[in-house]
């Protein structure tokens, strides 16, 4: 038991206080955006696995809380009762209630996500109509020219009408690979697991810092999906002419998260559109040891976990 707490222990620790503020100060995530995306993921994933791990050896490894509820609830009671057992289910019933008060922090945030996004489609069944050029697009009668994508629905993207007229048929074109690239690499699920993660877990490093820095890097992502089809002048200029305002919320709009705080040159839009002026160099290895980084911080934990689900011994 002592082994497998001390791993466990030592994940949580790396993912949860170390893998954060290292992938913060890497070099490779703003030439690898989606590498960094994977990277940050698997940290978040692992730290979870990690967590349950713990928990759940906590809970039921003998004499410990919950294996004497278990013990409690078994239908061998009689034979193997003992004096710690009653003490040992109310421990485990103040640890289940512990993870039970942590979860219902960030499970209701989530929840409202997609009841608002179930709203907002209603809406656009109203407002909106579907365009003839695009399967997949609904149309927004609106002078300003703004593009945003709603994981709801057989026409996820929608752009404004000002945006169809506002913007050349390349411009439009990129804005509407840079939408259908968050569609495809599912960022509106990320964005949600980091949501309810921080909100669950506020004190973990990674944790806040993945809340800063994965919806940037989400952006440049589908830059990058955009760029590799039009061309960084064709995506910057699209995304210069479309209107900066926040989307909707469960939304990811093409001009990325917006902040009205601080200096112009620290908001997100700013640093894509730089990023577009000067590509950074991108290295062969990065991406793949970013995949193997993403790999291990996931089958590591999982293992472990594994390792400890067989490890405990049965209640009788």
């Amino acid at each position: 038991m002592l082994v497998l707490a001390v791993q466990l222990v030592v994940l949580i620790v790396v993912l949860g206080c170390c893998a954060g503020p290292s992938l913060d100060g890497a070099a490779f995530p703003r030439s690898h955006p989606a590498s960094a995306v994977l990277c940050w993921t698997g940290a978040i994933l692992g730290l979870w696995a990690s967590l349950f791990g713990l928990v759940t050896l906590v809970l039921f490894w003998p004499p410990a809380a919950g294996h004497g509820f278990a013990e409690l609830l078994s239908t061998c009671l009689t034979p193997h009762h003992h004096r710690g057992l009653l003490w040992g289910a109310l421990a485990s019933c103040a640890v289940a209630v512990l993870c039970s008060v942590r979860l219902s922090r960030g499970v209701p945030r989530a929840w409202r996500t997609v009841r608002s996004r179930r709203r907002h489609r209603s809406m656009l069944g109203l407002v909106a109509r579907a365009d003839d050029r695009h399967p997949d697009v609904l149309l927004l009668d609106h002078p300003l020219p703004v593009a945003y994508c709603l994981p709801a629905g057989a026409r996820s993207i929608v752009i404004s009408s000002g945006a169809r007229s506002g913007l050349a048929p390349d411009e439009l074109a990129a804005v509407l690979a840079h939408e259908r690239a968050h569609l495809r690499q599912r960022h509106h699920a990320l964005l949600m697991l980091l949501d309810l993660s921080h909100a669950a877990l506020p004190w973990l490093p990674t944790l806040r810092r993945a809340a800063a820095t994965v919806p940037l890097l989400l952006e440049m992502a589908a830059d990058d999906a955009a760029v590799r089809r039009h061309g960084p002048r064709t995506v910057r200029s699209a995304l210069e002419r479309l209107t900066l305002l926040p989307g909707p919320s469960g939304t990811l709009a093409a001009t990325g998260p917006t902040s009205a705080d601080g200096p112009a040159e620290d908001r997100p839009l700013t640093h894509r559109l730089a990023r577009l002026d000067d590509p950074p160099r991108t290295g062969r290895l990065a991406r793949p040891l970013a995949r193997a980084a993403a790999i291990a911080s996931v089958a590591a934990p999982l293992a472990a976990v594994a390792l400890t689900i067989a490890a405990i011994p049965p209640a009788c």
